[in-house]
């Protein structure tokens, strides 16, 4: 299965997708669990989004693990 075609395996609305980006600068680091917890997803689709997050440059992957990898917010520039 390619890149592409796993991006798109599961639906997060506009407005929640936009408040998780908003929300998550401001944390000091974040896990698949802390964001599933907090926004009530699945572990598997918040690790979409911060993967997504990742290649738009909003975080930046910390220490990877296969099941909980970790995650800080990009510092500005």
């Amino acid at each position: 299965m390619s890149e592409k075609a796993r991006e798109h395996t599961a639906f997060i609305p506009d407005y929640l997708y936009r408040r998780i980006r908003r929300d998550i600068v401001k944390e000091k680091y974040v896990t698949p669990y802390l964001l599933a917890e907090k926004y009530n997803m699945t572990i598997s689709l918040a690790k979409q989004v911060l993967r997504r997050l990742e290649r738009e440059g909003i975080v930046r992957l910390y220490a990877y693990n296969r099941r909980a990898p970790i995650y800080v917010p990009a510092k500005e520039k």
